[in-house]
């Protein structure tokens, strides 16, 4: 186990707060590409963020763009964020958050470099082309680096925040390169040890940037690192550290009052805990360490707020001698239908399993309901009513489409044998419903050629695969059936 000190944050009384702000929160589970394995927590870690940001900091639902799995097309990404760098130059914002969990590629792809960067749901990787004379890889199906950090330079606020939870997200090549549009040249990563993973930056002479812009970048892991997710934690890890972070200031401010948590605080918080926690007997910061890009300086944005979290705490007691009234409660019985799973509240497990009653505080609390089966974890924010008793139904089943394309006009796709999990369960065109949500493993076989890749199901986004398949004519030998070859 592990104790958080809560230290840095600023104590208020909760203001009618009037500041412009917007998130766009990206987080994709389910890819349509079968080369591409689906991730169990990027899409419901997005959720659960957005729900801190709607249920205990200022952020009202009409601030919040929330976009996962199959809505996360590119077209669609490319849209909002276009929409929103608009938006900001006829309206300033005063932050800008932008979140992405989902699939990352590395800078160099067979020593060759490329500027494709974070997959949307539609990405195909053997979209690989050819770019310009210095042997680049490119790929339209991805979103472009330098494009994105286009955007992000336009946007028009006075602090951003972007976090990225994906592999490959560090400093090096993204954040160097971001640094450099605004004027910022990249030096070395700091030797201090209470600076761990933070960038150290310099200004180019006269293009450096503004001085009342602020802008905190974090990533999940270095450029040349994979970023992992544990099914130990429920979440991946830089989502999980944060998260963490949140909720035990959360717990440690008093109620009707806000913690403007800022940079510096969360990043030391998150830091500590790769450090700190373990996973089958290995540190988080085993695998990979986040990164921190200030700009234009750690010492100008570590101050800046990151959110600003309502506190549960009971206030104190005036008096000694008075007794502590008991606080109100409610129950709150969560129904999951015919599957059942492990219960966590603000972080916590309860002990108990869903189709349950629970006894508790009023006020908001985060409901975790986790089936460790197939690893799925539901996150929702539950607003307890004192004296009162409601049901929360928490659906735990989706849908499946499998399909085939032939990889030529004309021809017509041969059929797929599909089995989920390694039983059989028919042939394409197939729709199976009522499948329990999380991770399952898909095959498919055609000819006695098989593909199989990790699915993740989702009660609220059916997932669709459609496989290519190119038939090419086998050479006859003496012993051959004749059949053709078939590659997927």
């Amino acid at each position: 186990c592990w104790v958080l000190a809560i230290a840095a944050t600023v104590l208020c009384a909760a203001p009618a707060w009037a500041a412009s702000k917007r998130a766009l929160l990206i987080g994709i589970s389910q890819y349509l590409d079968p080369e591409m394995n689906d991730l169990a927590y990027a899409d419901e870690d997005v959720k659960t963020f957005a729900s801190m940001l709607k249920g205990f900091s200022d952020y009202r639902s009409s601030e919040i763009t929330l976009i996962l799995n199959d809505d996360a097309t590119k077209a669609t990404l490319v849209s909002e964020i276009q929409d929103l760098v608009k938006a900001s130059k006829k309206k300033p914002l005063d932050q800008f958050i932008l979140m992405y969990a989902g699939h990352g590629l590395p800078a160099h792809i067979e020593s060759r470099k490329t500027n494709s960067f974070l997959a949307p749901h539609d990405a195909y990787l053997n979209e690989f082309f050819p770019e310009g004379a210095g042997g680049m890889l490119g790929n339209e199906t991805f979103i472009n680096k330098a494009w994105l950090i286009r955007q992000l330079t336009e946007m028009n606020a006075r602090d951003v925040i972007i976090i990225l939870d994906s592999c490959y997200s560090g400093a090096r090549d993204f954040g160097e390169l971001y640094a450099e549009n605004l004027g910022f040249k990249t030096e070395f990563a700091s030797e201090d040890p209470q600076k761990r993973g933070i960038t150290v930056l310099r200004k180019k002479g006269a293009r450096a940037g503004e001085p009342d812009r602020r802008i905190a970048f974090l990533a999940s892991s270095r450029e040349n690192q994979p970023s992992a997710e544990y099914p130990e934690l429920r979440h991946g890890a830089l989502s999980y550290t944060l998260f963490e972070r949140l909720n035990a200031i959360r717990l440690e401010t008093e109620a009707a009052t806000q913690a403007a948590v800022t940079v510096g605080d969360v990043f030391r918080g998150i830091s500590t805990l790769f450090d700190t926690v373990k996973v089958r007997g290995e540190s988080l910061s085993r695998l990979h360490q986040p990164v921190l890009v200030p700009i234009p300086a750690y010492d100008e944005v570590q101050g800046m707020t990151f959110v600003s979290i309502r506190g549960v705490r009971p206030p104190k007691p005036i008096r000694v001698a008075q007794a502590e009234p008991e606080p109100a409660k409610g129950r709150v019985y969560l129904d999951t239908g015919e599957d059942v799973g492990e219960v966590h509240i603000d972080g916590e497990k309860t002990g108990k399993l869903s189709n349950s009653a629970f006894e508790l505080p009023a006020g908001r609390h985060l409901v975790s309901v986790y089936l460790p089966e197939t690893r799925y974890n539901r996150t929702l924010v539950v607003d307890v009513a004192p004296d009162t008793e409601q049901r929360v139904d928490v659906s735990l089943r989706g849908r499946l489409e499998i399909e085939s394309k032939p990889g030529k006009r004309g021809q017509k796709a041969p059929e797929l044998e599909v089995f989920l999990d390694g039983e059989p369960v028919g042939r394409s065109p197939l729709t199976l419903r009522n499948l329990v949500a999380g991770s399952h493993t898909l095959t498919v076989k055609v000819n006695d050629v098989a593909r199989e890749r990790k699915v993740e199901i989702r009660p609220d986004s059916p997932l669709l695969i459609r496989y290519k398949i190119v038939v090419k004519p086998a050479g006859r030998q003496a012993d051959d059936s004749g059949a053709d070859s078939v590659t997927f």
